[in-house]
C-alpha cells in the first residue's frame, strides 16, 4: 500500500446508532453535535423486531438494567415512522446527510418509503437474501459492512449489488467486528485489496479506541469514515467502549480537511518564484571576518559569506585576495567592489 493522493475529499459519518436510547429530543442534539463537529453524515440503526429478532436473542454486551433480551431493547429505542420522519427534517435542516443501518427487509422498505438516499447493511447482513432482494433495484448509496465476512461472502455479497456498483453507489467497508477493536487488527490493508479486487469505493467502519486508525485509513485513500460517538466515554450504551467524543471527532475532521491541502501537489520551481523575498533575507553575500583599516591587504583566509543575498558572490572573493582596501571596512559588514583600490584590473 502507499500513501494515496484523494480524488475527493473523505466523508466523516458520525455513528450514531441508539445511543439515542429512544429520544427523539436526544437524537437531534446527537445531529446537532454532529453538524458542529465536522461529520458530513449521521447514521442511525432502525431496528424491528418483529422483523428481525426472537425473544432468544441475547445480548452482545450485557449492559442494560430495564431489557431482558435485545428484543426488548429494540422496542425500547425504537421510533415510529413518523419520528423518522422528523428525524430526516432535521438533517435537512443542518445540512447533515441522514444514513440508516437497517435489519430487515421490513425495515429496509420503511426506509426507501421515506425517500431515504442512503442506507447501510451490518456484516451480520452482508449476505441476507430478504434485504438483498428488497434492494435489488434502489438507486440510492448502498454501505455495506465486512466486519465477520471472509473474502468469499464480500465477493458473493458484491455480486448481489450489481446495480448500485455500476452506478459507483456501493460503498464496502472494512471492519473488524471486535468492540473495541485493537489497533493491529484495524486492517488498513484491506482497503487497497478490496478497492483493487472489486474496483469498488471503499471506506472503514472503525470501532477501535481514538483516531489514529481512521487518519491512516484517510491517508491511504478510504473515501468514507464512521465512527460511534458520544458526548462523554461516561455514558450508558453498548458502544460506548469503541466510540470517540466529538471533541475527537472534530480533531478527525481539522485532521482530514488539512489532509487534502498537504497533499496538493507543488512546482518547487513556482513556488521558489514566490519566495524572492525569502531568498535574499536567508541568501548571503561575500563579507570579511573581521575589522580591516584603510590601506590592508586583503587574503584568501578573510572572507566570509553573510547575510542576506545582494552582494558578491563567495566566487567573486578569488578577484580580490592580495587586493588593497581603499576604505576602512567595519565588523558585519557587507563589502563590495568599491570598497577596494582596483585601479590596475
Amino acid at each position: 500500500m502507499k500513501f494515496s493522493t484523494p480524488e475527493s475529499t473523505c466523508k466523516l459519518i458520525a455513528e450514531i446508532g441508539l445511543s439515542h436510547e429512544g429520544s427523539l429530543g436526544f437524537a437531534f442534539k446527537f445531529i446537532e453535535a454532529s453538524k458542529k463537529s465536522g461529520a458530513d453524515m449521521v447514521k442511525f440503526q432502525y431496528h424491528i423486531p418483529e422483523a428481525e429478532s426472537s425473544k432468544n436473542e441475547s445480548f452482545r454486551v450485557k449492559f442494560s438494567m430495564q431489557d431482558e433480551n435485545r428484543w426488548e431493547y429494540w422496542k425500547r429505542t425504537s421510533f415510529t415512522l413518523n419520528e423518522w420522519k422528523a428525524i430526516i427534517k432535521k438533517c435537512e435542516a443542518e445540512s447533515i446527510e441522514f444514513c440508516v443501518s437497517v435489519f430487515s427487509g421490513a425495515a429496509a422498505l420503511a426506509m426507501m418509503s421515506l425517500g431515504v438516499k442512503n442506507i447501510k447493511l451490518g456484516s451480520g447482513d452482508l449476505n441476507n437474501s430478504e434485504i438483498q432482494e428488497v434492494l435489488a433495484t434502489w438507486k440510492g448509496n448502498l454501505f455495506i459492512s465486512t466486519g465477520m465476512a471472509t473474502y468469499k461472502e464480500i465477493d458473493l455479497a458484491i455480486g448481489h449489488f450489481q446495480n448500485q456498483l455500476s452506478s459507483g453507489k456501493l460503498i464496502v467497508f472494512q471492519c473488524t467486528s471486535k468492540y473495541p477493536t485493537p489497533l493491529n487488527e484495524v486492517g488498513i490493508n484491506v482497503l487497497e485489496e478490496i478497492r483493487e479486487k472489486w474496483k469498488v469505493k471503499v471506506g472503514l467502519s472503525d470501532h477501535s479506541i481514538g483516531v489514529d486508525a481512521a487518519k491512516v485509513a484517510i491517508c491511504f485513500g478510504a473515501l468514507f469514515i464512521e465512527k460511534h460517538v458520544v458526548f462523554s466515554k461516561d455514558m450508558f450504551g453498548p458502544d460506548v467502549s469503541s466510540s470517540i467524543t466529538f471533541q475527537e471527532f472534530r480533531d478527525l475532521s481539522d485532521f482530514r480537511d488539512n489532509f487534502i491541502n498537504i497533499m496538493n501537489k507543488i512546482d518547487k520551481d513556482e513556488i521558489a518564484g514566490h519566495l524572492e523575498n525569502e531568498r535574499r533575507i536567508f541568501g548571503r553575500s561575500l563579507g570579511l571576518k573581521k575589522a580591516f583599516k584603510k590601506g590592508e591587504i586583503v587574503g584568501s583566509d578573510d572572507f566570509c559569506f553573510r547575510k542576506p543575498a545582494g552582494g558578491l558572490s563567495w566566487e567573486d572573493r578569488h578577484g580580490l585576495v592580495g587586493k588593497e582596501l581603499g576604505r576602512d571596512v567595519e565588523l558585519g559588514e557587507l563589502i563590495n567592489l568599491d570598497c577596494f583600490r582596483l585601479k590596475d584590473l
